[in-house]
């Protein structure tokens, strides 16, 4: 009986995915999005039961050649999604901090940086807070700049809430970057820097290697994390 449950929890994840795939449009999604379709799954009882109380996280990493953002799916207990937009947009960024988990894919937030406080949203825009080690380490060149700045912009604007990202470096507006971006604006999402060839894969808080690689395989509709926030009384 255990085991049938567990089957069937696997096959709603994967009908409730592939419904989001047919309904991008209703996220504000446009044509050049990606979807991505599951196989088939076989999964035991305990690897269902790992992956049955756990929500996706989209985060794009930058590909090898400094060209292209990479997509790498990641799990969250769902306890988190019931938290602020604010606390989500927190893990998401405290996650692209630990650096992508699969070959293909580089890191794009300097070694030591940290978030200096926690991540403001005012209107539809994340303030997101650095220390100074986000631009001191930085290495710098107009590539790995810009893939530092939308590995972030476009895992944030994942959430709906959020469609634009701000940046502060130790409390501060800064004009520029490291010399080839001006960053004292709002950046918005930019869906062309994202490899068609993006792969869904990676885990979070999973202790058993097996049970990660099998998620790994879990469809991913490119929609968004919609966290369920209380209404202000």
């Amino acid at each position: 009986m255990r085991r049938l449950l567990s089957i069937i929890t696997v096959c709603i994840m994967i009908l409730s995915f592939c419904v989001g795939c047919s309904d991008t449009n209703k996220f504000g999604l446009g044509d050049n999005e990606d979807a991505y379709v599951a196989s088939s799954i076989v999964l035991s009882e305990d690897d269902a039961q790992q992956i049955a109380d756990k929500s996706p996280i989209r985060l794009y990493f930058a590909n090898e050649d400094n060209s292209k953002l990479k997509l790498e799916i990641r799990y969250i207990p769902v306890s988190e999604t019931t938290k602020s937009v604010n606390h989500l947009a927190e893990i998401i960024v405290n996650e692209l901090i630990k650096g992508p988990k699969v070959a293909g894919m580089k890191p794009t937030i300097p070694e030591g940086a940290k978030l200096r406080s926690g991540i403001k949203i005012e209107g539809d825009v994340a303030i997101v807070d650095f220390t100074k080690e986000f631009r001191d380490n930085h290495p710098g060149g107009k590539a790995e700049e810009r893939m530092t700045i939308y590995s972030i912009v476009n895992s944030l604007t994942e959430l709906k809430e959020i469609s634009k990202v701000k940046f502060l470096i130790e409390g501060k507006s800064s004009a520029d970057f490291k010399g080839n971006f001006r960053f004292n604006t709002e950046f918005p999402r930019s869906a062309q820097l994202i490899s068609n060839k993006a792969e869904p894969t990676g885990t979070v808080n999973s202790n058993k290697d097996a049970a990660d690689k099998k998620m790994n395989h879990l469809p991913a509709a490119r929609m968004r994390l919609v966290p369920a926030v209380k209404p202000k009384a």
